[in-house]
């Protein structure tokens, strides 16, 4: 999926604004292990994973730890670097080789100051970001680690597969050891 399908999926443009949007959108493709933002940048752009996958991390003490996954047709990006420009605390790293679509967050306001459905395309995104957010706290704090790696199989299947598995641990907020204990249970 492409980041226009996936704009369309959750708030449908005019012909007009899906023309002038498609224009601030550039594609690439990195190979694994690249920086889309590195640490105390400021974030200026929002990115779309068409194929392959990403990380957003920080480091606490000395450990990376892995904050948000994002794979195939999903958006990832600096959001509170965006928000306030400011440099950010945490990094976005690809973890596969990957095909990403990105755009200017600045040229994404302007558009949205002249289309009312691009703003409401932003508004259903931050939205969007503010519930996976919460959902996120909520499983960090009522659900144990097996179920929280349940739920991100059922999110990502195979993604033991693709994701290292000190990332998924992190991301969980447990040990790797940990982690094996509880793929050992699952399989």
């Amino acid at each position: 999926m492409d980041i226009f399908t996936a704009i369309t999926l959750i708030s449908p443009l005019s012909v007009a604004s899906l023309t002038e949007f498609k224009a601030i959108v550039q594609q690439n493709e990195y190979a694994k292990g690249h920086s889309l933002l590195d640490l105390w940048q400021v974030d200026r752009h929002f990115h779309f994973i068409v194929k392959g996958s990403g990380r957003v991390y920080y480091l606490r003490n000395g450990n990376d730890v892995t904050d948000y996954i994002a794979m195939d047709g999903q958006f990832i990006g600096g959001l509170e670097s965006l928000f306030t420009h400011q440099p950010s605390h945490k990094a976005i790293e690809l973890l596969e080789d990957s095909v990403v679509q990105s755009f200017s967050f600045e040229k994404f306001e302007g558009l949205c100051t002249q289309h009312h459905d691009i703003e409401r395309l932003g508004r259903k995104m931050a939205t969007f970001a503010f519930l996976e957010g919460q959902r996120r706290i909520e499983a960090i704090r009522f659900l144990s680690a097996a179920e929280r790696y349940a739920e991100l199989e059922k999110k990502y299947p195979g993604i033991s597969n693709r994701i290292p598995l000190k990332h998924i641990a992190s991301y969980l907020g447990t040990t790797q050891v940990s982690l094996s204990r509880i793929r050992g249970g699952v399989q």
